[in-house]
């Protein structure tokens, strides 16, 4: 029996003209990435060469590890350093230096989660070799390393990064990005620290976003008359903690590598960093926190109580609930947890149309929120329900909106016994007559 051989159809040629094509198509994006590389290069180099490293900071910080799903903890300190400010209006004496701003930020890179505590300046605390003073007098004591030491021994942390801004600096950062927006839902200002805007979403320059972060006589205009609201260093910290976000909201319109590169590049000048932060990669930091969203941060201030000690006013740190913001934060757990039923509402109405604020405020308190007020928005022209927080308070915001079923949470500028204000959008069709 003879067996047959089976002849298999001869394989398809590829056409020479798409070997070619695929071919070129492998070239093109490899040159892409080559070239996006050494554009991340030359931009990390130049940020290396124009950013201040500061050496002396380096022995008091703890190392990173490899490791992205571990945190890293950033020391950023605003110094009131009034060097090359072109006018010293609203800004007082030039002479001293302290640190205006101090904020610790744990971020963890593997899922771009942040936790940040402000500390109000004025604390109380142990400082290494001259007693107990204010916790920003350690910056004009012994710099960068004495500030470092002096808040990690206070609050129990291990810092890895130092990163300092000044006046001039945090004014040029804001500009470079082409200002940053804040939600106001009333006009304010500070005839202090030179602040003045109008109610509803604003851009604010270097120079207003300087003074929205120094305010500490903020005012709001409210049913005709002016009102201080949150004009307090508490308050001061929950407005530099809006900046924060909103700068993390600028930092987002980069939309690859080589840009975030760029645009962090040209904040090097305007910086102090420790020195092993300038040698590693920065702008791939920047570039994978690009998407965080405001929920993924947590945000919280260190709570106290004002006392006066030999003729000044000073903080002192709000026990026990000081001590379990901070014992959470080196867990890595939530600072602070929320009773919607404890946080008051404003409603606003800001869409023109009559007694939709006095509607929305009765299916608030059905679902079992807390009016605490309504009125009417400066501006009768919201396309959206927007609901207003805190960055403390983003949880409660989202949690009106998850319950409303629609609403836009913003981080704004609202009181410190409020929780959110809802301002009633043209968008809302089931209130008003």
């Amino acid at each position: 029996m003879t067996a047959e051989t089976e002849t298999l159809p001869a394989a398809p040629r590829r056409s020479p003209w798409l070997k070619r094509l695929v071919f070129t198509a492998l070239v093109a994006l490899n040159l892409v990435a080559l070239f996006a590389f050494l554009q991340l290069r030359n931009t990390e180099a130049q940020f290396d060469q124009n950013v201040t490293t500061n050496d002396q900071v380096v022995p008091v910080l703890s190392p990173t590890v490899a490791d992205r799903s571990q945190p890293i903890t950033f020391l950023l300190i605003g110094s009131d350093s009034r060097e090359g400010l072109e006018s010293l209006e609203n800004f007082g004496p030039s002479g001293g230096e302290r640190a205006d701003v101090i904020i610790l930020l744990r971020i963890v890179p593997e899922d771009g989660t942040a936790q940040m505590l402000s500390i109000p300046r004025d604390t109380y605390v142990d400082i290494a070799g001259h007693g107990k003073n204010k916790i920003n007098s350690a910056f004009a004591f012994g710099g960068a390393p004495l500030m470092v030491e002096t808040v990690s021994n206070f609050t129990g942390i291990s810092i890895n990064h130092y990163v300092e801004v000044d006046f001039v600096g945090f004014q040029a950062i804001v500009n470079e990005l082409g200002g940053v927006e804040i939600d106001f839902p009333f006009p304010a200002r500070d005839a202090k620290s030179g602040l003045n805007v109008s109610a509803g979403r604003q851009t604010l320059d270097g120079y207003q976003a300087l003074a929205f972060a120094r305010s500490r006589s903020y005012e709001e205009l409210q049913d005709g008359s002016w009102v201080s609201v949150d004009a307090n260093d508490f308050g001061r910290t929950r407005r530099q903690q809006q900046l924060i976000y909103a700068i993390l909201r600028g930092l987002a319109r980069p939309s690859s590598l080589v840009e975030m590169g760029s645009l962090v590049g040209g904040f090097a000048e305007y910086l102090t960093v420790d020195t092993t932060l300038a040698e590693g990669s920065l702008v791939q930091l920047a570039y994978t926190m690009r998407n965080v969203r405001p929920n993924q941060i947590e945000a919280a201030t260190l709570p106290g109580d004002v006392a006066m000690v030999d003729g000044a006013s000073i903080v002192i740190p709000s026990d026990p609930e000081a001590d379990q913001i901070l014992a959470a934060l080196r867990a890595g757990e939530p600072m602070v947890t929320f009773d919607p039923s404890g946080l008051g509402v404003r409603v606003l109405n800001g869409n023109g149309v009559s007694g939709s604020a006095g509607a929305m405020a009765d299916r608030l308190e059905a679902r079992g929120f807390t009016v605490a007020s309504v009125g009417d928005a400066e501006r009768k022209d919201f396309a959206a329900t927007t609901i207003l927080v805190r960055p403390d308070t983003i949880a409660f915001g989202e949690l009106i909106a998850g319950e409303l079923g629609y609403g836009a949470v913003e981080i704004g500028s609202i009181g410190p016994d409020l929780g959110a204000v809802v301002i009633v959008g043209i968008d809302d069709t089931n209130s008003g007559t």
